[in-house]
């Protein structure tokens, strides 16, 4: 009974060695665990520093740029042809032509007036332009007249339309040689009481349509009276 006491006496001596041996080697196991979880929070994955890591994981990163694709060269579709910009102003335009004719040009015709006679308190003229060029050409509408002085001043208003003459309002063909007529008339003397325009020196006419003037000092005795001063379109023959 002693022999058997004794055993077990040194059975739990020495379990109590090996727990005490345990005890140690527990501590410190959880001590390398906080360790290594302390480490593992420390450090970055390469092993670095955190705090760089996360610095150099914010930063931006560039790309090699990329190269334009070359535009295509060779048998691709044609470009379309850029169109001409439009001119800035377009040149004067032809004079028109009535009748398919060319309009007449001051420079080829002659301005001429002729007393035509009095009736009904007026007295007429004839104005006259006489296609001097080696081509027909074509006049249409109202001449424009006015009277100057001798020192090239005008001698009251230029004369206002009316529709006396033969003209009919449509265009009037003068062959080389023929002349356009248009009538003027004025009020005659002995019923204005003698209210005239002072004498003129030179009668100046725009042709229809044209920007130029022809002129004559042969005046036939014209002289404005009464403040009336008319003229008719041009016609094909005198009034």
């Amino acid at each position: 009974m002693s022999h058997t006491h004794r055993r077990d006496g040194r059975g739990r001596r020495r379990g109590g060695r090996n727990k005490a041996r345990g005890r140690p080697c527990g501590a410190w196991g959880a001590a390398l665990a906080l360790a290594c979880a302390a480490a593992l929070t420390a450090c970055g994955p390469d092993g670095g520093d955190a705090d760089a890591a996360g610095t150099a994981s914010d930063a931006p990163t560039s790309s090699a740029p990329t190269e334009s694709a070359p535009a295509p060269t060779g048998t691709g579709a044609p470009a379309e042809p850029t169109q001409p910009a439009p001119p800035t102003s377009a040149a004067p335009s032809a004079s028109p032509k009535p009748g398919g004719i060319a309009r007449c040009e001051t420079d080829a015709l002659a301005l001429s007036l002729v007393a035509h006679g009095q009736e009904m308190n007026s007295k007429y003229f004839d104005l006259r332009l006489t296609n001097t060029g080696g081509e027909p050409c074509d006049l249409l509408g109202h001449p424009g007249v006015s009277l100057l002085d001798a020192g090239g001043k005008r001698v009251g208003e230029p004369a206002t339309r009316s529709q006396d003459g033969a003209g009919d309002g449509g265009p009037v063909r003068l062959r080389p040689g023929q002349a356009a007529h248009a009538t003027v008339k004025t009020a005659g003397e002995g019923v204005t009481d003698g209210r005239c325009w002072p004498e003129a020196a030179t009668l100046l006419v725009y042709p229809p349509g044209s920007k130029q003037t022809v002129t004559t000092r042969d005046l036939a005795g014209l002289r404005v009276c009464g403040d009336s001063f008319q003229v008719g379109p041009v016609g094909d023959r005198a009034p």
